[in-house]
């Protein structure tokens, strides 16, 4: 009787390790959405304002520079390296521009109080090992305090000053061509001639004229909605596991 109850004891551990086992094993990168933001709050840790202000800084970085930063925040890892999934994260929803390969993940579980810095082949030259290392250092007094919001928001200004001049989007349109002055200036002429017989016949207010008509020559052409419309998501890249660090808090 007792050898019997000894396998089945045996037979139910071994049973409960393999299904140990399988559950470490069962953590999956989420399926991205249709628009991805930069922040990514699975934990619900961070205010609607505070994910907005991230939102709106880590964007406008982007739309700057074209590198992108992703932050998932998950509530638990369950068993997986916060490095690899990290990187698997970035790689599955492309982040960082086509043939760039210039994305970054921070992730942060909060349950096994882990934080990961990953990035993509592109920004490995820029952001190395010891970089992201020390800004994960930094972060950590922070986060031991459950300031999600303020660790973030400093992580992402040490990348910001990293790579500082590094993927620069060209600005286009800031200096006239040659054919857009003539085209200016014919457009200015022309509207003269048209107002001059059709509407200064008609009244004496000639400074109401000329100002409508330097405003029209000296508009701005390099005005640009930064909104949010304009946003178009992150993910064109991928190619991850060019470095990175992780560390507890």
């Amino acid at each position: 009787m007792k050898k019997i109850i000894r396998s089945i004891l045996i037979i139910l551990i071994f049973f409960c390790t393999i299904c140990s086992n399988l559950v470490r094993g069962q953590m999956y990168v989420p399926k991205a959405p249709k628009k991805i933001y930069p922040i990514q709050d699975y934990a619900g840790v961070l205010s609607k304002k505070q994910i907005e202000k991230l939102n709106i800084k880590l964007i406008s970085y982007s739309k700057r520079t074209s590198t992108e930063i992703l932050v998932p925040i998950i509530q638990s890892l369950h068993g997986e390296d916060p490095n690899l999934f990290a990187s698997q994260w970035g790689e599955k929803w492309k982040i960082g521009k086509f043939h760039k390969n210039n994305g970054i993940v921070i992730l942060l579980s909060i349950y096994d109080r882990k934080v990961s810095i990953q990035n993509g082949y592109g920004i490995e030259p820029y952001l190395t090992d010891f970089l992201t290392m020390k800004i994960i250092k930094k972060m950590k007094p922070i986060l031991k305090n459950n300031l999600y919001y303020q660790a973030i928001d400093y992580g992402t200004q040490e990348i910001f000053q990293i790579l500082k001049k590094k993927y620069q989007k060209k600005q286009s349109n800031k200096v006239f061509s040659a054919w857009s002055l003539l085209t200016n200036i014919s457009l200015f002429l022309i509207m003269f001639f048209l107002f001059y017989f059709f509407f200064m016949k008609k009244t004496t207010d000639a400074s109401l004229c000329t100002l409508f008509l330097t405003n029209f020559l000296f508009r701005n052409q390099n005005y640009r909605h930064d909104h949010d419309d304009n946003f178009d998501g992150f993910g064109e890249g991928g190619n991850f596991g060019g470095g990175g660090s992780s560390s507890s808090w």
